[in-house]
């Protein structure tokens, strides 16, 4: 049974109400499943009724969405249960009746946000939604009719208060409810009705939105469509919704985008549909795909260089007999190329260091600590400007990174630096580390020193400290007799 002050706090909005929640949260386990629903079902009501404008109307609705996600993460049928009772409470809604509308989009509103909680974190929502898609999407059609119409009276933070925001919010749910990857095949059923719902009002959706798409098996058609009706619109049509999103995806080459993989199959597409656009439309295209998101022309110019996918699409624009601005320059660039490729640069025969990681050691104490190594090493720009080859941070950086390996085993540290190290120490956090390796957790044994055959470069050296318990065992005694502190 509900406290009587949980009871009380819900019944008359009391200061105590988040509070009240937040106890009710943190011991849900305790809880019965009877006890859980019945807080719900109050709750339920209280989001239906609390008006937006109410001054601790975000932290009530925090501390609401935590209590459901708590019972949600009890089991399935508490998942099921939740998510039949907001998607039966949605389906019956007149959109058309103010009242009725108002409450719905404010349930919707405390519901759509998995708060404070990052995707996948919670399986038995990710039950509840595939239980309920299909009627979700049917809905989502439903409100199609009504994307750009006025239905509620106290729209929320940026809301317009139009249906699209419903559609919006339904939308968001296929990506805070479902899994990173176990929902892909629900977040396409979802992503399929981007277009139809673009069309009916292009400020729906965000960058969240568009990922979607990302396990769709005809993204690269449906990325094509989006762009083909954003650039039949009018410049203020565009200015919100996914459209931006798209663009800087584009030649976005990091790793993580899924709409640059698809680069090749938009560039084909869109170089048989931009035959339509006029020459504004493509130097509009050109300005915001080439323009937008790299911010000048040495940036341009190093992708272009570097992969083959970006200098398609150029020749695509630049072949397509329009002229502009942006697609003058472009052409310039471009051409600017020449046919010249890049070659790898070749190590030193004979390396400075035997071993790397001890090596490593010693760049993090010059180059980071102390910072006497220079120019220091950033591996975000070391990719940026690398054209042998495209790297993608996002995607390689789960090992180590052969080119940024390279660089360091070819680095050659001068001597009178090398005379002032007193101390080396391991740290897994260095950021020497995550400069070769991006994404290390720390574990393992990548960056272990198995040799110290090299302190010889080191006049020195009086001290190694923290280092691993192995390095520790095999080399103490070597090392103190060179006078060397182990530990």
């Amino acid at each position: 049974m509900l406290s009587k002050d949980l009871l009380y706090a819900l019944q008359t909005r009391s200061k105590r109400l988040i509070r009240e929640l937040e106890s009710f949260t943190t011991n849900i386990k305790s809880v019965s499943a009877q006890d859980g629903w019945a807080l719900v079902i109050e709750t339920m009501t209280l989001v239906r009724e609390l008006t937006p404008t109410h001054e601790k109307y975000s932290h009530v609705l925090k501390a609401v969405n935590r209590t459901w996600m708590a019972f949600a993460e009890q089991s399935d049928t508490a998942a099921d249960q939740l998510y039949l009772y907001v998607t039966d409470w949605l389906v019956q809604t007149d959109w058309r009746h103010e009242g009725e509308a108002q409450a719905a989009y404010q349930l919707l509103y405390a519901f759509h946000a998995n708060h404070l909680r990052c995707p996948g974190t919670n399986a038995h929502l990710l039950h509840g939604l595939r239980q309920q898609s299909p009627r979700l999407l049917s809905l989502i059609r439903n409100l199609v009719p009504y994307a750009t119409q006025t239905l509620f009276k106290v729209p929320v933070q940026d809301h317009t208060g139009v249906g699209g925001d419903a559609i919006g919010m339904l939308l968001d749910m296929y990506f805070y409810h479902a899994g990173l990857v176990e929902g892909d095949d629900l977040r396409a059923d979802a992503g399929h009705m981007l277009p139809l719902l673009v069309r009916a009002n292009p400020q729906i959706g965000n960058n969240l939105t568009l990922c979607l798409l990302s396990g769709h098996p005809q993204r690269a058609n449906l990325i094509c469509e989006l762009i083909e009706l954003y650039f039949d619109l009018s410049v203020e049509e565009r200015m919100s919704g996914m459209f931006h999103s798209t663009m800087w995806e584009l030649l976005d080459n990091d790793g993580a985008s899924f709409v640059y993989e698809e680069l090749d199959k938009i560039t084909a597409r869109l170089a048989v549909s931009c035959a339509r656009w006029t020459s504004e439309q493509l130097d509009t295209f050109t300005r915001d795909a080439f323009f937008f998101r790299l911010s000048n022309d040495e940036d341009r110019h190093l992708l272009l260089e570097k992969s083959a996918k970006v200098r398609r699409l150029a020749c695509m624009i630049i072949d397509s007999g329009h002229s502009g601005t942006h697609i003058d320059a472009l052409r310039t660039l471009y051409n600017a190329l020449g046919d010249a490729r890049p070659v790898a640069p070749q190590l030193a025969a004979a390396p400075q260091f035997e071993d790397l990681n001890f090596k490593l050691l010693v760049i993090q104490k010059l180059m980071y600590d102390q910072e006497t190594l220079l120019p220091r090493f950033d591996v975000e720009e070391f990719v940026r400007k690398y054209t042998v080859r495209e790297i993608m941070i996002k995607e390689e950086g789960y090992d180590v990174i052969p080119e940024v390996q390279q660089y360091f085993e070819a680095l050659v540290i001068p001597p009178h630096l090398l005379a002032q190290v007193e101390e080396l120490s391991f740290d897994a956090s260095d950021e020497i580390y995550s400069q070769v390796f991006p994404y290390w957790d720390g574990e393992g044994d990548t960056f272990d020193v198995a040799s110290v055959r090299d302190i010889g470069l080191l006049p020195n050296l009086k001290r190694m400290s923290y280092m691993p318990d192995g390095f520790v065992e095999r080399h103490a005694t070597t090392l103190g007799q060179r006078g060397i502190d182990v530990d």
